[in-house]
């Protein structure tokens, strides 16, 4: 670039100077000399409206250094001097200008060191002095979000100008500079409608609770831009991917077909650099989301295990106490080993496996994210990937938000952990091989808790086996603790009548629940208690089969036995 070329601080001041004349600090001004004010603010460290205010001053100084002729020139009135008390001050605290008053009880004069002009006239850096943050520094990044939410309030009820309202922004810039998020606004070079539009949507965020879709992208677009053709531009530059907070990863657009249907979030990248960075914890996945299940929310329930299971689930329960589970992970990761713990429950159907795992939960305050396997099943080819895949991200962003690490639960794992099919033979084959392949991956580098959960343990891919650290065979239950339930479930029943149900019946958890609804539904409606023998017989009837396993003769069996002794039919007459 040729010298004659180069734009120094002084050519800036000179227009910014000639094109403020009558402008009233209005917005025309600021779109007219829009260039010049960028420039001069990145080199003088100043909001906008600090650098027309500086280069008003700056110019007439020569002639008469108080805020009263720039005012007057400026078309103001002077006691507008006060509305504007908080830039002037600033441009005292950066040593832009001085302050002929020691007592700072008359902002009007002003004068400017040798240093500023010699610097501006040479086109040399100018020495800004920092200013006290130490106040700002205290503030809590809510706080500061709160109070640009005020003033964006303010705006949109046309309280405020557009050029004051753009200026509060690049003023937030600076005077919380050493904050990760606006030095990270400031990194990326986001513009001013960028870095509002970001900061509404952390704000939009947080009065919502959660990272779900809360931000309409029309509205917000629009909220900014007065100008309908502004407006419109901005809103395509997103749809089409174009604007910078798409373009960095810093915000995800929902994939309505209609602009203005389309809804923004922060991305995983923001919503972990807030975490990390300002301590800000953001719920990545919404309270409504019917995967999330909260212990608090669990009932207890009192369950009854066989010898072996016991043991084994008291050892599990005693493992994920918050104390022993955050030593257990720091110990093998010191020895290299995988932190995370895999834990598959298997048996037949009502024997308790899933409610276990609720009342783990409970027992050792953790949240679940839980996964019925049969929603990750798409009638699309190469969803099904894409949504256990999903599973593992959602679960690792939930761990982010919980004090302590909950359970993963994959509900009816049966499909997913079964056998491989040969590769090739079927596009369904194929695809379940994939899901399998990710899940086994996910599992080896796994850093929480998981648990599976399958009726069909017999089916299961041998590389699965090694994957689960526990494995715990839930089978029906053993005489004695199946007359305890019956009796937990009958609290009137004898001994001896519990101990009678438990021989004559091998029945699940789930099938003794069974019966015990039926009789409450039979007692709503006959008004009286049921008695033993009515007991009895709703269990002689619960199972296709009789407790020997033999097949009982009902109404299919007998017509088909009947079937053999039907003869040809004879015509009716």
């Amino acid at each position: 670039m040729n010298a004659d070329m180069i734009i120094t601080p002084l050519d800036c001041i000179e227009k910014i100077h000639k094109i403020s004349e009558n402008s009233l600090l209005r917005e025309p001004l600021f779109e007219a000399v829009a260039d010049e004010i960028r420039r001069l603010s990145q080199y003088l460290n100043a909001t906008p409206i600090e650098t027309v205010l500086f280069a008003n001053a700056f110019a007439m100084w020569f002639d008469r250094n108080n805020f009263s002729t720039v005012f007057n020139h400026l078309g103001l009135k002077e006691f507008q001097i006060l509305k504007y008390r908080k830039e002037i001050t600033s441009l005292y605290s950066k040593k832009l200008l001085i302050n002929k008053d020691k007592t700072e009880r008359n902002i009007n004069d002003f004068d400017i060191t040798q240093t500023i002009l010699i610097a501006i006239s040479d086109n040399l850096p100018v020495q800004i002095s920092k200013q006290n943050t130490d106040s700002c520094q205290k503030k809590n990044l809510v706080d500061i979000l709160e109070g640009f939410y005020e003033i964006s309030e303010q705006y949109d009820d046309e309280k405020i100008m557009s050029f004051e309202f753009k200026d509060y922004i690049d003023k937030l810039c600076v005077t919380y500079s050493n904050y990760p998020l606006f030095k990270e606004i400031k990194k990326l070079r986001l513009d001013n409608f960028e870095t509002f539009f970001l900061l509404d949507t952390i704000w939009d965020a947080i009065s919502a609770g959660d990272n779900e879709y809360n931000t309409g992208l029309q509205r917000t677009v629009n909220d900014y831009f007065k100008r309908k053709s502004s407006a419109i531009q901005a809103l395509n530059q997103f749809l089409k991917g174009e604007n910078k907070l798409i373009k960095k990863g810093l915000v995800e657009l929902s994939k309505e077909g209609f602009a203005n249907h389309v809804l923004v979030k922060l991305s995983d990248y923001m919503i972990d650099f807030l975490h990390k960075n300002e301590e800000l914890t953001i719920d990545n996945i919404s309270v409504d989301n019917k995967k999330l299940i909260l212990h608090k929310d669990l009932p207890p329930r009192k369950l009854f295990y066989n010898t072996e299971e016991k043991i084994q689930i008291e050892r599990i329960s005693e493992i994920l106490s918050e104390k022993r589970f955050h030593s257990l992970q720091l110990s093998l990761k010191q020895k290299n080993m995988p932190s995370g713990i895999a834990i598959l429950f298997h048996g037949t159907a009502g024997t308790g496996k899933t409610e276990s795992v609720y009342q783990l939960a409970k027992q050792t305050n953790r949240n679940i994210f839980k996964v019925d396997i049969s929603d990750t099943k798409s009638k699309w080819f190469g969803e099904s990937q894409k949504i256990i895949k999903k599973v593992f991200t959602d679960y690792k962003a939930f761990c982010k938000t919980e004090k302590t690490t909950p359970f993963l639960l994959l509900n009816e794992a049966d499909a997913v952990i079964g056998k491989r099919k040969m590769a090739g033979s079927t596009n369904t084959a194929d695809t379940e091989n994939a899901i399998q392949n990710i899940i086994l991956e996910e599992i080896e580098n796994f850093e929480g808790i998981m648990f599976a959960t399958t009726n069909m343990v017999e089916n299961m891919d041998a590389a699965f086996e090694r994957r689960f650290l526990f494995k715990i065979r839930f089978n029906s239950p053993e005489e004695y603790c199946a007359a305890k339930i019956w009796r937990l479930k009958f609290p009137s029943m004898t001994e001896d009548e519990s101990i009678k149900l438990a021989t004559d019946f091998n029945f699940s958890g789930g099938e003794m629940e069974n019966i015990a609804r039926k009789c409450l539904m039979d007692e709503l409606l006959a008004g009286t208690k049921p008695t033993f023998n009515h007991i009895y017989q709703l269990c002689k009837n619960e199972k296709w089969s009789d407790s020997s396993g033999k097949t009982q003769i009902g109404f299919l069996s007998k017509a088909i036995s009947g079937l053999k002794n039907i003869q040809e039919p004879t015509t009716r007459q």
